[in-house]
């Protein structure tokens, strides 16, 4: 296996021995496995462990182990201790996607002094991964898997599987650690690992190197179709000051329209719904919106620029296509086994109520709604103050309005006008999907 790495660091890096290396290192079998493949095979490098305290006094003891391991090696140490879940609850990610992003913005600060960031992502990582993502619905990016070398990034490990790594930790003696949670089929990638993976492995033994080598495959093909949205971009688009102008005439007859003004609008944040219904409008004028950009439908193009005053965003969505965009909108009939939604990120209507245009906006003074279960009319000045909301809380809330009546104040309250009555035979169910645009800070 040594000989291997060896030939990997020289096929990654040309002469591996010139320059200085970050090794991200957990204590679990793989990170101990690189980082004692580093010291045997003679390289310059440093450790970087994360203590992201979510799982008690064990994430102490692995912090603890990888640093005695370090001054035993006579390796420069650096931990870095964070408070995941509140960085969680201020980001609203998953604890998952929090502790990634950490980990990754701290390698970036600690490894400016380093040529490369190592990391021991293997090749059953790279299986679980390429299968993780096709469960949460990918393109072709999310199915071309971890890659060996992205810039300082590299990851030397992938051609290896796990039973190759703990038999060498067994036959040389490494210690490492146990994270118990890894056993935990609650989190998505354990149950990929334990169930999903074993079960194909019965219909093909070899599932993880064929799953290696088609992610090979994959990120060849990628690149090549990277090259062919790169040219049509040049072709159809051209940027003027902080404007960037997106020809009509270039998309309008080309069969994979859908997938190349995603393509050029994805760095913008638009999702692919809000791509679906800029295709359909027709109409000059109408606006889409991302967090930080909108797009006007223009004659001949289509035009993307920053939303430079975020407290005055207005979006009138004139169909339930564009309400589709920010909500998931589900049509139902009452009958005797019907339930009502009953959390506050969800407005019950009936069909004959809900009227476009309907208005998302920010709140101005004066504004009123009838709160729904309270006897009358209510300022939302009043409503904020009942609530206890501070100066942001007020700022970042929205309110559904149709034809100028506040039906909704978002993730809060409905309005008394707009509840079902006993003649109603059908009713939407209408729940928050994506409006992270509206919750830039007010000016």
């Amino acid at each position: 296996m040594k000989s291997r790495f060896q030939q990997q660091m020289i096929r990654l890096t040309g002469t591996p021995t010139e320059y200085r290396y970050l090794l991200a290192v957990s204590g679990g079998a793989d990170s101990m496995v690189m980082a004692d493949l580093f010291v045997e095979s003679g390289y310059h490098f440093a450790i970087a462990h994360c203590n992201f305290h979510l799982r008690g006094e064990d994430s102490d003891r692995d912090m603890r182990f990888v640093q005695q391991w370090s001054e035993k090696q006579n390796v420069v140490c650096f931990v870095k201790e964070f408070d995941t879940l509140a960085e969680t609850e201020a980001s609203g990610e998953s604890v998952e996607m929090t502790a990634r992003r950490l980990r990754y913005q701290w390698f970036e600060e600690v490894g400016k002094d380093y040529d490369y960031v190592v990391t021991a992502h293997q090749a059953d990582d790279q299986a679980e991964t390429m299968f993780l993502n096709l469960t949460r619905g990918t393109g072709l990016k999310g199915l071309t898997g971890i890659t060996e070398k992205s810039d300082k990034l590299l990851r030397p490990l992938l051609s290896f599987t796990a039973d190759e790594i703990r038999q060498y930790a067994k036959d040389q003696n490494i210690e490492y650690v146990i994270d118990v949670t890894n056993a935990d089929e609650q989190i998505r990638r354990n149950k990929i690992r334990h169930t999903v993976i074993p079960a194909l492995e019965s219909m093909n033994p070899q599932l993880v190197p064929t799953m290696c080598h088609t992610s090979r495959i994959l990120q060849q093909q990628y690149g090549i179709y990277q090259d062919a949205v790169k040219k049509f971009m040049d072709e159809c688009t051209t940027r003027k000051g902080d404007t960037l102008h997106i020809r009509r005439a270039f998309l309008d007859n080309h069969p994979y329209k859908e997938t190349l003004l995603f393509e050029i609008l994805k760095t913008y944040h638009f999702t692919e719904a809000a791509v679906q219904c800029i295709l359909k409008a027709e109409q000059p004028g109408r606006m889409f919106y991302a967090p930080q950009y909108v797009l006007l439908v223009d004659r001949e193009e289509y035009l993307v620029y920053p939303i430079e005053k975020p407290e005055e965003v207005e979006i009138v969505c004139h169909d339930l296509d564009e309400l589709r965009q920010f909500f998931d909108v589900e049509r139902l009939v009452i009958d005797g086994t019907s339930s009502f939604p009953k959390d506050r990120d969800t407005l019950v209507v009936a069909p004959s109520k809900l009227q476009f245009p309907i208005t998302l906006r920010h709140w101005k003074e004066g504004d009123f709604f009838y709160p729904f279960g309270a006897a009358g009319r209510k300022k939302l000045s009043d409503f904020f103050t009942d609530q206890k909301f501070n100066r942001r809380e007020k700022d970042e809330v929205i309110l559904f309005c149709i034809h100028n009546h506040i039906a909704w104040v978002i993730g809060y309250r409905s309005d008394e006008r707009f509840k079902l009555i006993p003649t109603d035979i059908e009713f939407y169910t209408i729940s928050i999907k994506d409006l992270s645009f509206f919750h830039l800070q007010k000016s």
